[in-house]
């Protein structure tokens, strides 16, 4: 993780899908061959990746550079023109860091979409059943985001 921040900072795209893809591939490993020490590094791999990597540190990121732009603009305008194809994307990609930052953008975006079955993103609903499974403490139910509780909340 602290390979995948250093590369964050220094916007390096093409190390940045590296090292998500050695966290993945960790992930991965876990969850074909799982006991319960594992499967709470499973657990701390999806909650770095799946929530505080995509869903906090990318956006911020991306956010954070976007005054620096030619044209600066707000983070909710950056991914309307991206994912919206917008006709004057083209002109944006002359800056250097537009294409950068959409390119970062375009690479988070693909990796959350990971798509491996299940209904929910990066294979957590196969991480909740295994992790269910191996849970000394039978009663206490992991669901959707590390939430606890009962399996019926999650289904």
């Amino acid at each position: 993780m602290k390979q995948l921040l250093k590369y964050t900072y220094l916007m390096e795209v093409d190390k940045i899908e590296e090292e998500l893809e050695v966290l993945w591939s960790r992930y991965q490993e876990i969850l074909a061959k799982p006991d319960w020490e594992s499967l709470n590094e499973a657990r701390a791999i999806l909650f770095s990746i799946g929530n505080l990597y995509c869903e906090k540190i990318a956006p911020e990121a991306i956010e954070k550079r976007l005054h620096l732009l030619k044209e600066p603009m707000m983070l909710v305008d950056f991914l309307s023109k991206i994912d919206g194809q917008e006709k004057d994307l083209p002109e944006l990609r002359e800056d250097p860091l537009f294409s950068r930052l959409e390119k970062f953008y375009l690479a988070i975006k693909k990796f959350k979409n990971k798509d491996v079955g299940g209904k929910y993103y990066i294979d957590e609903e196969k991480f909740i059943e295994l992790y269910n499974k191996y849970n000394p403490n039978k009663e206490l139910k992991s669901g959707y985001r590390g939430r606890f509780g009962s399996e019926e909340k999650y289904a």
